[in-house]
Formats: structure tokens, C-alpha cells, sequence
């Protein structure tokens, strides 16, 4: 019996020397953070509440703008409920010609509490590229990025191809890989070695492909042509004019790192509205222009690959665009399901946070799209169309 304990704690003891190794060797050390920073936190991936296990840097608010209310309450019916808390929603809320039309918070998140963006922060740093636009800093989205960045040797890359995703960056997107770049730059502190040591496979515009590390180039960009981070750039050109009640955060690779620009800004629910009622309000905020309506409508445009020859019908410049039966309909989007959508024409934001997103409906769509109920529509996830439900069964009523 002792025999056969000694001879298991040896070979466990033996794989672990091993897995050790094997990380030390292939150089991914960044998976001992990513283990402390989730199954050791009781997680199995990455978490909304992040903030904890990183250094992050803060983006500071300025005057308070406060919402207007038209605010209801118990207006979910049952079923939406059920819906919303199936998939561990933490907030739900509905801005209608800029007052707040619904305001629901779940669990232990409050109106204050900071959630991760997750990949909607892609488009605030597709904002902050309009944004410097405008100001003259950065002649053109068609720049070659090389113009930025004398590192790259490809002149063919420009901006507009990376906020299109047809650059043909070489990476691997994955948010459930182990070993993916995606993983690599949240939990490592190499990320601006990552991006000098960026390779583009194909000819760029040749094809849509989704890439994480295409925003965090864009990042590289910003600060090569403004000598200002993200950070700073989103704290004077965006967060204290739109009226944040609240300070931001943006995950930082390690102390005084790089800002993971391509997920990772921590908001509070009605301030992520705000970057939502910005694009209603055709990038003002009260009499003040933050972004130039013509930048701001090529960014939440369909864009092109193949040198304009085939319409991307469901992603613009770094924002989602779905062409609903009634709507066009702009949205940013985030891996665990947070969303920013969008709705122009009917004057209308929908902000949800929580912990999951879905394939599968539960919540009938009869009354607005003759479609299954059970789909994933053209990587438009099926969670989308029943917040979308949702806030216009509110509005019929």
C-alpha cells in the first residue's frame, strides 16, 4: 500500500516537473498568471471583475452629465427574466431619446459597479482613431500603418484594414485556447513584444478574419502618432466630455505596461450607454462635437474586402452592423455578452453586461423577424435579437 502512494505522489510530482518544463521551454510563462487569475479565483476563464489581478490604468470623468429618467419599474415580464438571469446577466438597461427607460441590475452589480468591456473595447479605440482623424494627427484611415510604426515592413497595411479586420495579421483568436495570442496578451506581460514581432500572412483586404491583435496595432498607432496612450486619450478626447458619472479603468499588460486596448475597459452600465448615445446624437454630446458625423458614419458603415469589391454585411470599422428587417441596427460586442447596441432610427441604446452569452432563444421573436428561434445568424449571436425583443416589446407599450 505505501509502495503504491509513493509510487502515485512520484508520478504526479513527475507530470508536474513536467508541465513545468514544458511551459519554461516554450516560453508561456503568462499561464501561471492565467491559472492563479482563474482557477485559483474559483473561474474557468476570464471574469467581468478582472480588475483585481491586473494594474490597470484610470480614466478619469469629469463634470457629471446625469441621465433624464422616464424610468419604469417591473415592466420584464417573466419570461425576459428568465431569459436574462438563465445566462447570469449583471445589467440590463434601455436609453429612449436619451432618458433612461428601464434600469435592471442582478446579483451583487449595482448601478456604480465597474464590469470588463471585453472586446467592446474595440470600438472606443476605433472612436479614438476618428477622433485623432478629426484633429489632423492621423492624415487618413487609408495611411499605410508603416507611417506609424517604421518597424513594419508591409507598406500595403493600413489603418482602415486593421479597424476592417482585413489586414492578414497573423493570430490566433481564441477565447477559450490555452495557448491562443488572445490568451497570451491578457494574461502576459509581453504584449508590445507581441506586437513588434507582428507578421501579416496574406495580402491585406483579401479577407474578413477577426483578430484581436488588429486593435491592439491600432493602439501602437495611437501612441506613435499622438505620444499619448489610450488611456490619456480616451480620458480628455472622450470620457470627460460625454459626462461619465464615473471613472474608467483600462487593464494594463504590467505596471506602467501597455493598455490591453483590444478588451479589458472596465465602465459602469450607464456610462457604457453613453458611448452608445454618442452615436445616436451623430457624435456630439450637447452643443460639443466629439467625433465629425461623416468620420463617425464611415466607422459604423459596412466595410469592404478585395478592394471594395465584396461588402462586409456584418462589421463595419471596428462595430458590429446588423441590417435587422426593419432596422440597421450598430452594436459592439464583447465575449462573454456585453454589448452596446444601437438602433438609430428608433432613437434607441441597449447596454447588457453579465457573465454568458448563448446560441440558443428563448424568447419569441414572432412579433419582429420570421426567423428560427434557434440560431446563430451570420456570427451575430443569438442573445443579441432578444435584447432587442426586449427593449421594443417596452416601446410598443
Amino acid at each position: 500500500m505505501k509502495k503504491t502512494i509513493k509510487y502515485i505522489l512520484f508520478s504526479l510530482l513527475s507530470i508536474f516537473i513536467l508541465i513545468n518544463l514544458i511551459i519554461l521551454i516554450s516560453g508561456k510563462s503568462y499561464l501561471y498568471k492565467g491559472i492563479s487569475a482563474t482557477y485559483l479565483r474559483g473561474q474557468s476563464g476570464p471574469g467581468i471583475y478582472d480588475t483585481a489581478v491586473f494594474y490597470n490604468a484610470e480614466i478619469a470623468n469629469g463634470e457629471v452629465d446625469n441621465w433624464n429618467y422616464s424610468l419604469r419599474r417591473n415592466i420584464l415580464l417573466d419570461t425576459e427574466l428568465s431569459a436574462l438571469s438563465e445566462i447570469r446577466t449583471t445589467s440590463f438597461l434601455v436609453v429612449h431619446k436619451g432618458r433612461i427607460l428601464l434600469e435592471e441590475y442582478f446579483d451583487n452589480h449595482k448601478e456604480f459597479t465597474r464590469s470588463n468591456s471585453f472586446s467592446m473595447a474595440k470600438s472606443i479605440v476605433a472612436l479614438l482613431i476618428g477622433i485623432m482623424k478629426d484633429e489632423g494627427v492621423i492624415k487618413s484611415f487609408d495611411d499605410p500603418i508603416s507611417d506609424y510604426l517604421p518597424h513594419i515592413d508591409d507598406s500595403y497595411v493600413t489603418i482602415r484594414h486593421l479597424l476592417a479586420m482585413t489586414s492578414g495579421m497573423q493570430w490566433d483568436e481564441s477565447g477559450k485556447n490555452p495557448l491562443s495570442d488572445n490568451a497570451a496578451a491578457y494574461y502576459g506581460k509581453n504584449i508590445e513584444e507581441m506586437m513588434r514581432k507582428a507578421v501579416f500572412s496574406y495580402y491585406p483586404d483579401k479577407k474578413f478574419y477577426y483578430a484581436s491583435g488588429n486593435t491592439q496595432m491600432l493602439a501602437k498607432v495611437l501612441l506613435r502618432a499622438t505620444g499619448r496612450t489610450v488611456s490619456e486619450l480616451a480620458e480628455d478626447y472622450l470620457w470627460k466630455k460625454i459626462g461619465a458619472e464615473k471613472s474608467a479603468l483600462w487593464s494594463l499588460s504590467k505596471k506602467d505596461g501597455m493598455e490591453k486596448a483590444f478588451c479589458c475597459f472596465y465602465a459602469t452600465t450607464r456610462d457604457f450607454a453613453r458611448i452608445g448615445q454618442l452615436l445616436i446624437n451623430g457624435g456630439k454630446w450637447q452643443n460639443e462635437t466629439i467625433i465629425q458625423q461623416k468620420t463617425l458614419e464611415e466607422l459604423i458603415s459596412h466595410s469592404t474586402a478585395l478592394n471594395g469589391e465584396i461588402i462586409n454585411h456584418r462589421y463595419g470599422l471596428h462595430f458590429w452592423i446588423l441590417d435587422y428587417p426593419e432596422h440597421k441596427i450598430v452594436y459592439a460586442r464583447g465575449i462573454l455578452g456585453q454589448y452596446i447596441i444601437v438602433i438609430p432610427d428608433l432613437d434607441l441604446v441597449i447596454v447588457r453586461t453579465g457573465h454568458e452569452r448563448k446560441d440558443k432563444m428563448t424568447i419569441s421573436l414572432s412579433q419582429d423577424s420570421k426567423k428560427p428561434e434557434n440560431f446563430y445568424l451570420d456570427d451575430h449571436p443569438a442573445d443579441l435579437f432578444e435584447y432587442i425583443a426586449i427593449a421594443k416589446r417596452i416601446l410598443r407599450n
